[in-house]
């Protein structure tokens, strides 16, 4: 039922892997969604399971020296339930939907061989996070990992291969291309491939769409929250410092700007105080913006590092029980880094006049970086957080969350569990959404007629024509075919 013609490649590498890939999924294409589900099932455990998502974990700092080992654990494994919670209530084999009223029945099928190029901040969570919506949708999946996080995906991906052989699921499904991933080998399999699925850099998601193949991909995080007159101020600096903090701020989800209402500056610095954070001071402010980039673009020395050597690198005051760091710019601009994301424990605070003020300074930060994504705010006023889904150019606006773990999905709210934020045409990406399992099959609608749905001319066109001064021939029919 899957597309089956390969790019014209003379890459070994991609024409075997894209030979096994077809064989395993026609070897999987009569599977009952019982099956099915015991295979996605089987690969969501073998990265939940508690001695491999610590191993992971291990393996995944040690490898690339980004985030931190026990909150790696925490995503391996929360991330993964979440999602397996989501895929175990959907169907994707056979009928799907069968309406008798408007006489269209829904079959799934799969989209064929999934390209999927994965980011070195989450080398086994996304992975297997895009492998066990591939598979739900009877799919086969080839990883293209970053070169820094190739040794943890290769150990995930064969975690998840020995798992769907304990359950008679062909291994093959799930691959990862050999070491050293080129750029090259890259492209040849984005061609070779049905579908690309494309986290990480901006450049790979450019590459993706030019693959000439469909592809999915994010836009760059770069998140502002706006703490409002009306917020609980204790348990906004509660939230944010836990999502701030998650992983070494890794996530493209981390708060990377806070806008603060005037009314509230002074009180909410100091529960972001009292939560962990540090004030720097105009001197050590002035350190970190040149620190952090020193020729106006990110030093990667820093990304994603312990607090700690943060702390030594930049000559902060404090201790090294801080958690991280609070700098106060006047206004976000693009002449202005620390506008952009910093992806570390640094976190960029502006002032706002009032509310309208505040609005504006989130626009202009999302102008600089992070359009399309996400914005949050802590408040009490509903109106406040409506006005932001009507007038921001974002798909996720988040409530008094801590923006890291509800973003990507959360058992607390209804956004689908995912390591991959779709961020709509804002930022050049197909869908406006977090990446889910109807992006992973194709549907076939079976049609039969009903009672025809025919409305008469006025019911359309009444209030048009008063507008206009029309008088409609009592006889006038449209045309109906």
């Amino acid at each position: 039922m899957a597309a089956t013609s390969d790019h014209d490649t003379s890459n070994p590498v991609v024409v075997e892997a894209m030979a096994k890939a077809r064989a395993a999924q026609a070897e999987f294409a009569d599977s009952s969604q019982a099956q099915v589900d015991e295979a996605v099932t089987a690969i969501g455990w073998s990265i939940y399971r508690a001695d491999h998502a610590k191993h992971l974990a291990e393996m995944a700092v040690a490898d690339t020296g980004l985030g931190n080992i026990t909150d790696k654990i925490t995503k391996n494994r929360r991330k993964t339930f979440g999602t397996l919670r989501d895929l175990m209530r959907a169907r994707t084999v056979g009928i799907i939907d069968d309406n008798e009223t408007t006489g269209l029945t829904r079959y799934a099928k799969p989209v064929g061989v999934v390209a999927a190029i994965t980011p070195s901040t989450n080398p086994a969570a996304t992975p297997i996070n895009k492998a066990m919506m591939a598979v739900k949708g009877a799919n086969a999946i080839v990883m293209a990992p970053s070169p820094s996080g190739w040794s943890t995906t290769s150990q995930a991906v064969q975690y998840a291969r020995n798992e769907l052989a304990r359950v008679g699921a062909p291994p093959d499904l799930i691959q990862v291309l050999p070491f050293p991933v080129t750029r090259e080998t890259t492209q040849d399999l984005m061609a070779a491939a049905d579908l690309i699925v494309a986290t990480g850099s901006q450049n790979n998601v450019r590459r993706a769409y030019r693959s000439g193949k469909p592809a999915i991909g994010v836009g760059a995080g770069n998140v502002p929250v706006i703490i409002d007159t009306s917020a609980s101020l204790s348990d906004a600096a509660t939230k944010i410092t836990l999502s701030k903090t998650f992983d070494n701020a890794t996530s493209c989800s981390s708060e990377n700007s806070l806008i603060i209402l005037d009314d509230v500056y002074d009180q909410a610095m100091a529960a972001l105080v009292d939560a962990g954070a540090y004030r720097a001071d105009d001197a050590e402010a002035h350190r970190i913006v040149n620190g952090l980039f020193p020729n106006g673009s990110l030093d990667r020395t820093y990304i994603a590092k312990d607090y700690p050597l943060l702390r030594q690198a930049f000559g902060l005051g404090g201790t090294d029980d801080d958690r991280y760091v609070l700098v106060e710019e006047p206004e976000p601009g693009p002449d202005r880094p620390m506008t952009g994301e910093k992806l570390s424990l640094v976190l960029t605070v502006y002032r706002a006049s009032d509310f309208d003020h505040a609005v504006e300074l989130t626009r202009r930060v999302l102008d600089v970086q992070g359009i399309g994504h996400s914005v949050g705010i802590h408040t009490s006023t509903t109106e406040h957080t409506r006005r932001l889904a009507e007038q921001l150019p974002v798909v996720r606006v988040l409530v008094n969350q801590a923006h890291t773990f509800g973003n990507g999905g959360s058992f607390d709210n209804a956004l689908p569990f995912t390591l991959t934020m779709g961020c709509g045409t804002w930022a050049g990406n197909s869908i406006s959404e977090n990446l889910n399992i109807n992006h992973f099959i194709n549907i076939t609608h079976l049609v039969r007629t009903v009672e025809p749905d025919e409305p008469a001319e006025a019911d359309l066109f009444a209030n048009h024509w008063a507008q206009i001064g029309y008088q409609p021939e009592s006889s006038s029919q449209h045309s109906r075919k």
